[in-house]
């Protein structure tokens, strides 16, 4: 007879459900020095990255942005401040919406439009919010896993362009596959 050996079901062996910011603030506790984003310009380790992150959404919510929001973005690809920006939203519990900053502007103004996005982040420009937000935030607090992260849009060629949303415990639940 030989003995046995229980077999871990898959759900007791998954990781918690938890936020694309639980496992940035999980690495940047783990290797605060380690490289974290090199753009060819701009070098952090992942307690600057981490630092710049916290920052960047300390802005956001000065402007009156925050949990449940969405914000569009259009920031030139492959740059920090691009990263930056999207983990800042992310922090703050907002969902970021991108368009590629070399779209047309119609482009841009149809998917902000459809996301119905409450404020817009340009390179090297101050957050566009809309009017009457009260700022800053009034009820600041960290993501959830049933947050949004993003909304990806298509690209509009049957029609009006439609958006899916990417929640954070399902961006996280891929990270950590």
């Amino acid at each position: 007879m030989t003995p046995h050996t229980p077999q871990l079901s898959r759900r007791s062996a998954a990781p918690q459900p938890r936020t694309l910011i639980d496992i940035l603030t999980a690495t940047a506790d783990s290797f605060p020095d380690a490289s974290a984003l090199d753009d060819g310009t701009t070098s952090l380790s992942y307690a600057e990255l981490l630092s710049s992150v916290r920052a960047m959404g300390k802005k956001l919510h000065l402007a009156g942005l925050g949990a449940g929001d969405r914000i569009g973005v259009r920031i030139p690809s492959g740059t920090a401040e691009l990263y930056i920006a999207i983990l800042a939203i992310l922090m703050i519990g907002a969902a970021y919406v991108p368009v590629d900053a070399d779209d047309p502007d119609e482009r841009a103004k149809l998917v902000f439009s459809e996301a119905k996005v409450a404020g817009i982040l340009r390179a090297g420009r101050k957050p566009v919010v809309q009017k009457g937000r009260k700022a800053p935030f009034p009820a600041p607090r960290m993501p959830t896993p049933d947050d949004d992260a993003w909304i990806i849009f298509t690209s509009g060629s049957t029609g009006t362009p439609k958006g899916v949303a990417v929640s954070h415990r399902s961006a996280a639940a891929f990270v950590d596959a």
